[in-house]
């Protein structure tokens, strides 16, 4: 995969991108960007993430040519793009769309993989040779005589990234890449992003999955509701500024803090879990608190944390589960809801049986606790 992974910068300008001010709207007079500016410099990774409905992949497609803003310019590799979006740019440029049906047409995933590089002109034997290779890198070479039409989300995502890769561009704009992918492939996927930034690549990705923007950006934008940039800085502050990620409608959080235990609760559509155990001291005296364990209910004392016995902590563990175990099984009867309306009777039984169960483990954190008080 050396056409891919080998840097092939072309003594560009320092940006790939410089956005000013843009805006569009949709014929609906929707607005989807309102006066955004940002810029992407050549080999950075940069993530641009926002709610649902924020105006990501418009930002996009305007990047990519597909759509033209109503005002504001976009330069690309230092050419001002005026509405036209030069033929020789379309080698350079690749966009993954979010749905990948989209861009998927042709009879099987090998004629999707050739579809590029034979607009390319490239030898039929370097065709043959290019394809081959990214069957292999995707994982999908069991898939190449099948239809796009018969294939699962993840597959089809992968088949519509290889097509992307076959023309081996210089920019990737990566719209929801994780989407619709098993936990295994998610992996891989984030592995396969992270390769493509040590080679060179200028990747920019569309997401609102905040569990793999660090893995794989630089630097973030966040986009607010109103379709106006809300900030922009390096991935890591951006994630720590958790009242900005809530006026982004990002997340919706609840923490605990507890003399020992902090616990927190992210709600990215779903409810997961944080849990930070302090167990043994740091090599510096009077560390930082974790950024999101700032202005909670009351604050930590470590030297406090590091005497306490074990048993102690235990006991500390089971008085927070058992705090908060109504609010875990009120959350399992929503999803039961949820599944309910959308017609998944059999997920919406299981789901109300897991938060009977979850109730039932009030009286079970009691005995532990007198067990425990035993000793």
């Amino acid at each position: 995969m050396d056409y891919i992974f080998n840097n092939n910068h072309r003594g560009d300008a320092l940006e790939v991108f410089n956005v000013k001010k843009i805006s569009y709207a949709y014929k609906n007079g929707k607005k989807a960007v309102d006066e955004v500016s940002f810029s992407v410099k050549n080999g950075e990774s940069l993530t641009i993430i926002g709610a649902n409905g924020s105006g990501k992949s418009t930002l996009l497609y305007l990047l990519d040519g597909l759509l033209a803003p109503e005002s504001g310019d976009i330069e690309i590799f230092g050419r001002n793009i005026k509405g036209n979006f030069p033929p020789e740019l379309r080698q350079r440029v690749a966009l993954l769309f979010q749905n990948p049906q989209a861009q998927l047409f042709l009879l099987s995933v090998w004629d999707e993989l050739c579809f590029g590089p034979l607009q390319l002109g490239l030898e039929k034997s370097e065709i043959q040779k290019r394809t081959e290779e990214l069957l292999e890198l995707l994982d999908i070479k069991h898939l190449k005589d099948r239809g796009p039409w018969d294939l699962s989300g993840g597959e089809m995502r992968k088949a519509a990234f290889g097509a992307c890769l076959s023309v081996n561009p210089d920019v990737l704009l990566l719209d929801e890449p994780t989407t619709g992918l098993d936990p295994r492939s998610q992996v891989e996927f984030v592995d396969l992003i992270n390769e493509l930034r040590h080679a060179g690549k200028t990747i920019v990705t569309a997401t609102h999955d905040l569990g793999i923007i660090e893995d794989i950006s630089d630097r973030t934008v966040v986009i607010g509701e109103d379709h106006r940039l809300l900030t922009e800085g390096n991935t890591w502050d951006v994630m720590e500024d958790t009242d900005m990620l809530l006026r982004a409608n990002l997340i919706h959080r609840h923490v605990h803090r507890h003399r020992w235990y902090v616990h927190e609760h992210s709600h990215f559509g779903t409810h997961g879990h944080e849990h930070v155990v302090l167990r043994e001291p740091p090599a510096i005296t009077n560390p930082p608190l974790p950024p999101f364990a700032k202005g909670a209910h009351r604050g930590i004392n470590e030297e406090v944390v590091f005497k306490m016995t074990e048993p102690d902590k235990l006991k500390k563990l089971l008085e927070h589960w058992a705090e908060h175990n109504e609010e875990h099984a009120k959350t399992y009867l929503e999803w039961a809801e949820k599944a309910s309306a959308s017609g998944d009777k059999e997920l919406s039984s299981v789901l109300k049986e897991i938060a009977e169960n979850t109730k039932k483990m009030d009286g079970l954190f009691e005995k532990a606790k007198k067990a425990l008080g035993k000793d």
